[in-house]
Protein backbone atom coordinates (compact mmCIF):
# COMPACT_ATOMS: atom_id res chain seq x y z
CA UNK A 1 0.00 0.00 0.00
CA UNK A 2 1.29 3.62 -0.88
CA UNK A 3 2.04 6.17 1.60
CA UNK A 4 -0.08 9.19 0.89
CA UNK A 5 0.86 12.67 2.56
CA UNK A 6 -1.40 15.88 2.07
CA UNK A 7 -3.37 13.86 -0.66
CA UNK A 8 -0.17 12.91 -2.33
CA UNK A 9 2.14 10.40 -2.95
CA UNK A 10 5.59 10.28 -0.90
CA UNK A 11 8.56 7.70 -1.49
CA UNK A 12 8.81 4.96 1.16
CA UNK A 13 11.62 3.94 3.49
CA UNK A 14 14.14 2.61 1.19
CA UNK A 15 13.82 4.02 -2.16
CA UNK A 16 16.43 6.52 -1.13
CA UNK A 17 19.24 5.57 0.09
CA UNK A 18 20.41 6.70 3.68
CA UNK A 19 22.41 10.13 2.65
CA UNK A 20 26.11 10.73 3.87
CA UNK A 21 26.42 14.26 5.56
CA UNK A 22 29.99 15.96 5.45
CA UNK A 23 29.91 19.51 7.24
CA UNK A 24 32.73 22.44 6.87
CA UNK A 25 33.67 24.97 9.06
CA UNK A 26 35.44 27.60 7.84
CA UNK A 27 36.43 25.43 4.89
CA UNK A 28 37.78 22.77 6.33
CA UNK A 29 36.04 19.67 7.02
CA UNK A 30 35.27 18.89 10.37
CA UNK A 31 34.43 15.53 12.55
CA UNK A 32 31.32 15.52 14.43
CA UNK A 33 32.10 14.29 17.94
CA UNK A 34 28.69 12.66 19.51
CA UNK A 35 26.78 15.03 17.82
CA UNK A 36 28.85 18.63 17.87
CA UNK A 37 30.87 20.26 15.74
CA UNK A 38 33.78 21.00 18.35
CA UNK A 39 35.81 23.75 15.51
CA UNK A 40 32.74 25.74 15.59
CA UNK A 41 32.73 29.39 17.48
CA UNK A 42 30.59 32.06 16.50
CA UNK A 43 32.14 33.85 13.86
CA UNK A 44 32.31 30.49 12.00
CA UNK A 45 30.07 29.94 8.83
CA UNK A 46 29.03 26.09 7.76
CA UNK A 47 28.92 24.54 5.54
CA UNK A 48 26.34 20.75 5.03
CA UNK A 49 27.51 19.30 2.36
CA UNK A 50 24.62 15.77 1.43
CA UNK A 51 25.35 12.94 -1.12
CA UNK A 52 22.99 11.25 -2.25
CA UNK A 53 22.12 8.30 -4.31
CA UNK A 54 19.02 7.44 -6.76
CA UNK A 55 17.34 5.10 -8.81
CA UNK A 56 15.42 7.72 -10.95
CA UNK A 57 13.35 5.72 -12.45
CA UNK A 58 12.31 3.97 -9.05
CA UNK A 59 11.16 6.98 -7.54
CA UNK A 60 9.43 8.17 -10.81
CA UNK A 61 7.58 4.65 -10.53
CA UNK A 62 7.07 4.95 -6.74
CA UNK A 63 5.31 8.64 -7.63
CA UNK A 64 3.48 7.47 -10.70
CA UNK A 65 5.47 10.65 -12.27
CA UNK A 66 5.90 10.41 -16.18
CA UNK A 67 9.16 11.36 -17.42
CA UNK A 68 8.70 15.27 -18.00
CA UNK A 69 8.04 15.78 -14.50
CA UNK A 70 11.13 17.06 -12.39
CA UNK A 71 12.27 16.86 -9.36
CA UNK A 72 14.47 18.59 -7.53
CA UNK A 73 16.17 18.99 -3.84
CA UNK A 74 16.66 21.61 -1.32
CA UNK A 75 18.55 22.03 1.85
CA UNK A 76 17.01 23.84 4.64
CA UNK A 77 18.77 24.91 7.75
CA UNK A 78 17.37 25.77 10.94
CA UNK A 79 18.84 27.14 14.45
CA UNK A 80 17.60 27.20 17.85
CA UNK A 81 19.43 30.42 18.48
CA UNK A 82 17.98 32.52 15.34
CA UNK A 83 14.72 33.28 13.67
CA UNK A 84 16.80 33.33 10.46
CA UNK A 85 16.41 30.47 7.68
CA UNK A 86 18.41 29.38 5.58
CA UNK A 87 17.98 27.57 2.30
CA UNK A 88 20.13 26.27 -1.14
CA UNK A 89 18.75 26.95 -4.51
CA UNK A 90 16.83 24.23 -6.00
CA UNK A 91 18.43 21.51 -7.43
CA UNK A 92 16.93 19.19 -10.08
CA UNK A 93 17.05 15.63 -8.83
CA UNK A 94 19.83 13.47 -10.76
CA UNK A 95 19.93 9.54 -11.45
CA UNK A 96 23.01 8.12 -9.33
CA UNK A 97 24.97 10.13 -6.70
CA UNK A 98 24.45 13.90 -6.49
CA UNK A 99 25.90 15.73 -3.82
CA UNK A 100 23.59 19.35 -2.46
CA UNK A 101 24.99 21.61 -0.60
CA UNK A 102 24.44 25.10 2.06
CA UNK A 103 26.28 27.82 3.21
CA UNK A 104 24.99 28.97 6.45
CA UNK A 105 26.39 32.14 7.56
CA UNK A 106 27.78 32.69 10.80
CA UNK A 107 24.82 35.08 11.85
CA UNK A 108 22.29 32.19 11.04
CA UNK A 109 23.95 29.69 13.57
CA UNK A 110 24.03 28.91 17.35
CA UNK A 111 22.33 26.33 19.88
CA UNK A 112 21.11 23.14 17.97
CA UNK A 113 21.39 23.66 13.93
CA UNK A 114 18.78 21.21 12.42
CA UNK A 115 19.46 20.49 8.70
CA UNK A 116 16.57 19.10 5.97
CA UNK A 117 17.09 17.85 2.89
CA UNK A 118 13.83 17.82 1.02
CA UNK A 119 13.12 16.53 -2.45
CA UNK A 120 9.81 18.49 -4.40
CA UNK A 121 8.08 18.37 -7.22
CA UNK A 122 9.71 21.33 -8.98
CA UNK A 123 8.37 21.63 -12.53
CA UNK A 124 5.19 19.51 -12.83
CA UNK A 125 4.34 17.32 -15.68
CA UNK A 126 2.39 18.50 -18.91
CA UNK A 127 -0.20 15.40 -18.97
CA UNK A 128 -2.87 14.67 -16.53
CA UNK A 129 -1.41 13.42 -13.33
CA UNK A 130 -2.22 9.65 -11.79
CA UNK A 131 -4.64 10.02 -9.00
CA UNK A 132 -2.32 10.97 -5.92
CA UNK A 133 0.80 11.67 -7.65
CA UNK A 134 2.34 14.91 -6.69
CA UNK A 135 1.23 17.36 -9.34
CA UNK A 136 1.82 21.15 -7.76
CA UNK A 137 5.10 22.83 -7.64
CA UNK A 138 6.48 22.36 -3.91
CA UNK A 139 5.05 19.21 -3.04
CA UNK A 140 7.32 17.16 -0.79
CA UNK A 141 7.82 13.52 -1.17
CA UNK A 142 11.01 13.11 0.72
CA UNK A 143 12.39 14.54 3.74
CA UNK A 144 15.77 13.58 5.55
CA UNK A 145 17.08 15.70 8.51
CA UNK A 146 20.14 16.26 10.37
CA UNK A 147 21.35 17.88 13.93
CA UNK A 148 24.43 19.30 14.59
CA UNK A 149 25.01 20.50 18.57
CA UNK A 150 27.04 23.71 17.99
CA UNK A 151 26.84 24.76 21.54
CA UNK A 152 27.17 21.65 23.69
CA UNK A 153 25.35 21.66 27.47
CA UNK A 154 27.13 24.86 28.93
CA UNK A 155 27.06 27.06 25.99
CA UNK A 156 29.33 29.25 24.91
CA UNK A 157 28.48 33.57 25.48
CA UNK A 158 25.88 33.91 22.64
CA UNK A 159 27.95 36.14 20.25
CA UNK A 160 27.12 37.46 16.88
CA UNK A 161 29.17 39.64 14.66
CA UNK A 162 26.79 42.70 13.10
CA UNK A 163 27.58 45.57 11.55
CA UNK A 164 26.30 48.63 13.64
CA UNK A 165 26.33 51.23 10.81
CA UNK A 166 23.56 48.92 9.20
CA UNK A 167 20.96 49.57 12.86
CA UNK A 168 22.17 53.19 12.67
CA UNK A 169 24.13 53.41 15.39
CA UNK A 170 26.16 56.62 15.78
CA UNK A 171 29.77 56.69 15.22
CA UNK A 172 29.46 52.92 14.10
CA UNK A 173 33.59 52.52 14.58
CA UNK A 174 33.74 53.58 17.84
CA UNK A 175 31.16 51.49 19.59
CA UNK A 176 31.97 47.77 21.03
CA UNK A 177 28.71 45.37 21.56
CA UNK A 178 25.15 45.56 21.84
CA UNK A 179 23.36 43.13 24.49
CA UNK A 180 20.53 42.31 22.98
CA UNK A 181 17.22 40.43 24.40
CA UNK A 182 14.80 39.57 21.90
CA UNK A 183 12.13 38.51 24.47
CA UNK A 184 11.58 39.70 28.47
CA UNK A 185 9.81 36.26 29.07
CA UNK A 186 11.00 34.49 31.88
CA UNK A 187 10.56 30.96 30.78
CA UNK A 188 11.76 31.56 27.03
CA UNK A 189 15.02 29.63 26.36
CA UNK A 190 18.05 31.56 26.57
CA UNK A 191 19.70 30.37 23.21
CA UNK A 192 16.42 32.14 21.27
CA UNK A 193 16.52 35.05 22.99
CA UNK A 194 19.53 36.73 24.08
CA UNK A 195 22.88 37.81 21.63
CA UNK A 196 25.63 39.79 22.46
CA UNK A 197 25.90 41.79 19.12
CA UNK A 198 29.96 42.32 18.20
CA UNK A 199 30.46 45.30 16.44
CA UNK A 200 32.07 44.60 13.03
CA UNK A 201 33.00 48.44 11.87
CA UNK A 202 35.27 48.65 14.88
CA UNK A 203 38.72 48.01 14.00
CA UNK A 204 39.68 47.44 17.37
CA UNK A 205 37.89 44.58 17.56
CA UNK A 206 39.68 42.89 14.80
CA UNK A 207 41.65 40.49 16.80
CA UNK A 208 38.64 39.16 18.85
CA UNK A 209 36.73 38.56 15.42
CA UNK A 210 39.48 37.38 13.33
CA UNK A 211 41.88 35.47 16.19
CA UNK A 212 40.24 34.68 19.41
CA UNK A 213 43.00 32.67 20.68
CA UNK A 214 45.37 35.33 20.28
CA UNK A 215 46.77 36.97 23.50
CA UNK A 216 44.56 39.80 22.32
CA UNK A 217 41.73 38.35 21.46
CA UNK A 218 41.67 36.67 24.91
CA UNK A 219 41.63 40.19 26.64
CA UNK A 220 39.00 41.55 24.79
CA UNK A 221 36.94 38.05 25.31
CA UNK A 222 37.50 38.69 29.05
CA UNK A 223 36.09 41.79 29.24
CA UNK A 224 33.42 41.54 26.82
CA UNK A 225 32.37 38.26 29.36
CA UNK A 226 32.33 40.84 32.26
CA UNK A 227 30.63 43.36 30.44
CA UNK A 228 27.78 40.43 29.56
CA UNK A 229 27.55 39.35 33.05
CA UNK A 230 27.06 43.27 34.40
CA UNK A 231 24.13 43.79 31.67
CA UNK A 232 22.90 40.55 32.86
CA UNK A 233 22.96 41.25 36.64
CA UNK A 234 20.72 44.89 35.34
CA UNK A 235 18.52 42.93 33.84
CA UNK A 236 18.03 40.53 36.83
CA UNK A 237 17.57 43.67 39.44
CA UNK A 238 15.22 45.28 36.75
CA UNK A 239 12.86 42.86 35.51
CA UNK A 240 9.75 42.86 38.42
CA UNK A 241 8.63 39.32 37.80
CA UNK A 242 11.80 37.87 38.66
CA UNK A 243 11.32 35.14 41.74
CA UNK A 244 13.30 32.98 43.42
CA UNK A 245 10.66 30.87 44.50
CA UNK A 246 9.83 29.76 41.02
CA UNK A 247 10.66 26.86 39.45
CA UNK A 248 12.10 28.18 36.03
CA UNK A 249 12.95 25.52 33.28
CA UNK A 250 16.77 25.06 32.86
CA UNK A 251 18.52 26.94 30.03
CA UNK A 252 15.16 29.87 30.30
CA UNK A 253 16.24 33.48 31.27
CA UNK A 254 15.05 33.32 34.20
CA UNK A 255 17.48 30.33 35.26
CA UNK A 256 20.15 32.38 33.89
CA UNK A 257 18.69 35.80 35.86
CA UNK A 258 18.57 34.26 39.29
CA UNK A 259 22.22 32.39 38.52
CA UNK A 260 23.84 35.92 38.24
CA UNK A 261 22.06 37.23 41.32
CA UNK A 262 23.42 34.45 43.42
CA UNK A 263 27.13 35.03 42.12
CA UNK A 264 26.89 37.81 44.54
CA UNK A 265 25.11 36.20 47.38
CA UNK A 266 21.47 37.11 49.29
CA UNK A 267 18.13 37.57 47.96
CA UNK A 268 16.65 38.64 44.83
CA UNK A 269 15.44 41.90 46.87
CA UNK A 270 18.33 42.44 48.86
CA UNK A 271 20.33 42.73 45.76
CA UNK A 272 18.18 45.26 43.97
CA UNK A 273 18.00 47.35 47.55
CA UNK A 274 22.20 47.06 47.07
CA UNK A 275 22.04 47.97 43.46
CA UNK A 276 19.90 50.69 44.16
CA UNK A 277 21.87 51.81 46.79
CA UNK A 278 25.25 51.26 45.29
CA UNK A 279 25.18 49.98 41.66
CA UNK A 280 29.11 50.64 41.64
CA UNK A 281 30.16 48.47 44.61
CA UNK A 282 27.35 45.55 43.50
CA UNK A 283 29.54 45.53 40.15
CA UNK A 284 33.27 45.30 41.82
CA UNK A 285 31.74 42.76 43.89
CA UNK A 286 30.44 41.03 40.97
CA UNK A 287 33.82 41.22 39.24
CA UNK A 288 35.87 39.98 41.98
CA UNK A 289 33.65 37.13 41.81
CA UNK A 290 33.49 36.26 38.17
CA UNK A 291 37.42 37.33 37.32
CA UNK A 292 38.47 35.72 40.46
CA UNK A 293 37.32 31.93 39.23
CA UNK A 294 38.94 32.77 35.88
CA UNK A 295 41.72 32.88 37.73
Amino acid sequence: MRTVSLGHLVLEDGVIEKPEWEYSVNGRVTQLSDGALPDWNYFSDVVASCKVTVNLVLVRDELKLPHDAVLGWVLVARSSASNIITTSPPQAVLDGVQEVSLLVPASAVGGIMTLELEMALLTPSAAQSARFAPSKVGHTVYRHSSKLILEGDAGQLPILPVSFRDHGIKNPEAALWWLRLLSKDLHDAVEATLWMWLNTDNPQLRPLIDHTESETGDVWMQVLKMDFIRQLLREAVAHPDLDPAHDYPEGSLGALLLGVVRLIGGSVNEVRSKYADDPGRVEAGLQGVVLGSAR
